[in-house]
């Protein structure tokens, strides 16, 4: 009768699993196109492979970071190839993979809570995970630093390992996540003392036979930052020396950025969970999240060696960006989320698990599912993105070809920034494309739309003024575009040939 029971249980948590990931699926691939986010990283990944697969130069490199002279590194541009490929160089094929890349993460959440606290808590992180309004919206950004969470479940994975004495599998783990470090975020670096503190903890020896692999899976995926580094002189390790040691421009210091540091990781805690419900402040749930996790450690739902680590893991964070100086944003503490997710998890659980709570914890899952879904329904498409500039390129391109134009140009009636994310799909409408200053044919872009400025055209919040055809001649026409196409020649912002 128990085997009978078990195999049950078994076949109903594999039915519960994959509901959760056709939710997840869902919510990621859903209007794929009208909730592509396209801008100027997305254009720089285009360049990339276009300059892999065209120009035939395998790089070293991805796109500069906001850190000058750091660039983050390959491996995620070299992922988007098969897609672009698959879509005919076309960026939507990123829509696909950061898809795919989503789901893995549901399940990499799954297992690994699994592992490590056991199946309903796998099962609770994965639901978490797949329905977050925070987490979905994570997962359909096509951009590198999109598996930032997913890399911190297996490197929590990976420590897990470590505590408990596994340290060839944990090595080889966390071997090849440091390894993938420089290509995700270099933030993440801010968790490798984690490793130390987690071999401490275990009270097992350092086994350097089984260090060894570790080592050699980082060094494989670190390979192409040394050559790039010997080949340039160390100018990415000069220049992160540089961002350590001097200004970065932050407009605050002290204890302002201490609290703005505050604030962006209650803000975080906050959007994973409560979705449209915005009745709380940001440090008032991060307030409930603190005293739920001194409650789940003093009922030991919380090992002290995992509440070591996430304590821990907390305080890097908080520590190292309220004494860097330089302005930080949300997507900087993306590395947190894991810790909010695990809480949230064994919370939840230990509801489900008593018997006079078993209702109330139903009802925590219920409510958590009705507020996300209630913001995933409530949300504003973007009207400035993929869709809207594509359209606005080929009305271009169109209009171009019907009046002649062997070439154009393209000027912008925008704040600064705006005027990015256009250079990829002219590369794909294969268009000649000048500067202003060419006397080419002059197509002028305009947002946000005003009331002041007449445009001929508009494609969701964006606005196309065609040029003045009575000043252009066609032989001048034709001497402004015998030069080389400035849209393939100029440099793009970011991007380093």
């Amino acid at each position: 009768m128990k085997k009978i029971k078990d195999n049950f249980k078994l076949k109903k948590g594999y039915v519960i699993l994959f509901l959760i990931l056709v939710a997840g699926f869902v919510l990621r691939i859903y209007q794929p196109a009208q909730l592509f986010m396209y801008g100027h990283d997305q254009d720089l990944a285009g360049w990339f492979v276009k300059d892999v697969v065209v120009n035939k130069h395998l790089r070293l490199i991805g796109q500069e970071t906001s850190t000058q002279g750091i660039f983050i590194g390959p491996v995620y541009y070299y992922m988007l190839i098969p897609f672009y490929l698959l879509f005919e160089m076309d960026p939507i094929g990123g829509v696909l993979f950061v898809t795919l890349l989503g789901m893995f993460s549901i399940v990499s959440v799954y297992y690994v809570l699994t592992q490590v606290y056991g199946k309903k808590e796998g099962l609770i992180a994965s639901f978490v995970y797949a329905v977050s309004f925070y987490t979905v919206f994570n997962d359909r950004e096509v951009v590198p630093t999109m598996p930032v969470i997913v890399w911190t479940v297996w490197f929590f994975y990976g420590l897990d390992l470590l505590l408990k004495g596994r340290q060839k599998k944990a090595f080889a783990v966390l071997g090849i996540l440091v390894g993938l470090i420089w290509h995700l975020n270099m933030a993440l670096a801010l968790l490798v003392p984690l490793i130390l503190l987690s071999l401490y903890l275990s009270k097992e020896k350092l086994d350097f036979k089984k260090l060894r692999s570790g080592l050699i899976y980082a060094g494989v995926l670190l390979f192409p930052l040394a050559l790039f580094e010997i080949k340039h002189g160390f100018s990415q390790t000069k220049w992160f020396v540089k961002s350590l040691t001097t200004h970065q421009y932050a407009e605050i210091s002290g204890y302002e950025q201490f609290m703005r540091v505050i604030h962006l990781l209650s803000k975080n805690a906050s959007a994973l969970v409560w979705g449209s419900f915005d009745s709380l402040s940001y440090e008032t749930t991060l307030i409930l999240f603190a005293a739920v996790f001194v409650f789940l450690v003093s009922v030991k739902k919380i090992k002290k060696t995992h509440a070591y680590l996430l304590i821990s893991w907390i305080l890097l964070y908080v520590g190292f960006f309220t004494m860097y100086s330089k302005n930080i944003s949300e997507y900087y503490l993306n590395g947190t989320i894991l810790v909010w997710i695990v809480i949230f998890t064994l919370g939840i659980s230990h509801l489900i698990s008593k018997k006079d709570t078993k209702i109330a914890g139903r009802v925590v899952i219920f409510v958590f599912l009705l507020l996300n879904l209630d913001k995933f329904a409530r949300l504003e498409v973007n009207k400035i993105s993929y869709l809207e500039r594509r359209a606005t390129v080929a009305e271009i391109k169109r209009d171009a070809e019907t009046r002649g134009y062997p070439c154009v140009s393209v000027s912008y009636i925008t704040n600064p920034g705006y005027d990015f994310g256009y250079r990829y799909f002219f590369f794909l409408e294969d268009m000649h494309v000048n500067r202003p200053k060419s006397n080419s044919p002059v197509y002028t872009i305009v947002f946000p739309l005003r009331d002041d400025i007449k445009v001929d055209r508009t494609f969701g919040a964006l606005g196309l003024i065609y040029p003045d055809y009575d000043i252009y001649l066609m032989e001048k026409v034709k001497v402004s575009c015998s030069g080389e196409n400035e849209n393939l020649t100029e440099p793009l912002w970011g991007f380093t040939q």
